[in-house]
């Protein structure tokens, strides 16, 4: 039911031999602690495919989510289509703001990436941050709903209440000293996101770190149609209906490919990491200069 949900909401059509893609899914879970991503919008690691492809995101409950305790989700409602949202998207830098055919290297990629980074959006451009929480809405969810939202509606996790987070610390100190008979369950909430996509979806295209490119270059630009049926189903069709051969070859990329794409990851990963200390240290020498020119 909500591959055929999400067929509906982007107006796919069977007959003109439209289909639906996994994009990219994840499980997520919010824990007691106080950090949480600000409003946004998904980035390439999570959204590997163009900014002028289109996509719904069925976010699904695993655990009943009241909105009084926290660890939920918070919807900006008419956030896709506000005048203001591509005040947004360059505050924090997000695809929409990509070059059309992606960065050259991690170099590229940490030195021209415009904005503030994507979890940030409160510090970059805090009237913006403020019309989010105008228009936040947050839903009273059970196990099992399910909210579909489309691909550029700004979204971020709701933390704990400190009051709930204390109350849960208490009663593990309880436990310890003998006065709580069980240790409280953790303190976490659960969901289960799937980012679709038409098999139009074009995939990403430049530096980055989407398993289907770094096991063959060439499936950057392809359709996730193209990529699925020459290459393995790295974007398995949900709808109309399932493919028993896609669903097969996903066994060969588990077992044969992932281990192969996991080094090649970890190599980009650690290229990332030296190009960002590097600009820290570039930002704290410059802070340092300017403090000594004022003394």
């Amino acid at each position: 039911a909500v591959p055929l949900v999400a067929a509906e909401l982007m107006g796919l059509d069977s007959s003109r031999n439209d289909t639906l893609r996994v994009i990219k899914d994840i499980f997520l879970a919010k824990d007691e602690g106080e950090y949480v991503c600000g409003w946004h919008v998904d980035d390439h690691g999570f959204w590997p495919a163009q900014a002028s492809s289109p996509g719904i995101n069925a976010w699904i409950t695993v655990d009943d989510l009241p909105p009084g305790p926290g660890g939920t989700f918070a919807v900006a409602v008419g956030s896709h289509s506000a005048r203001w949202r591509m005040d947004a998207h360059r505050a924090i830098g997000s695809v929409m703001t990509y070059p059309q055919n992606g960065f050259k290297d991690a170099e590229d990629m940490v030195k021209s990436r415009p904005g503030e980074g994507t979890c940030n959006l409160k510090t970059a451009a805090p009237e913006t941050n403020e019309k989010m929480e105008d228009s936040k809405r947050i839903y009273d969810l059970k196990k099992g709903d399910v909210i579909f939202h489309e691909r550029w509606l700004f979204h971020r996790t709701v933390p704990f209440d400190r009051e709930v987070v204390h109350n849960q610390k208490i009663r593990r100190w309880g436990y310890k000293g003998g006065y709580e008979k069980e240790p409280p369950p953790p303190l976490m909430k659960r969901r289960y996101s799937i980012r679709y996509g038409p098999g139009s979806s074009i995939v990403i295209k430049g530096w980055g770190t989407e398993p289907s490119v770094l096991w063959n270059k060439n499936n950057a630009g392809k359709t996730a149609d193209e990529v699925s049926e020459n290459d393995g189903p790295w974007y398995p069709r949900s709808w109309p209906g399932i493919s028993c051969n896609e669903i097969e070859g996903i066994g060969e990329l588990v077992e044969k490919r992932f281990a192969v794409v996991e080094e090649r990851k970890k190599e980009r990963m650690k290229a990332m990491k030296m190009h960002l200390k590097e600009l820290k240290e570039e930002e704290r020498r410059k802070r340092t200069l300017a403090y000594n020119n004022k003394r």
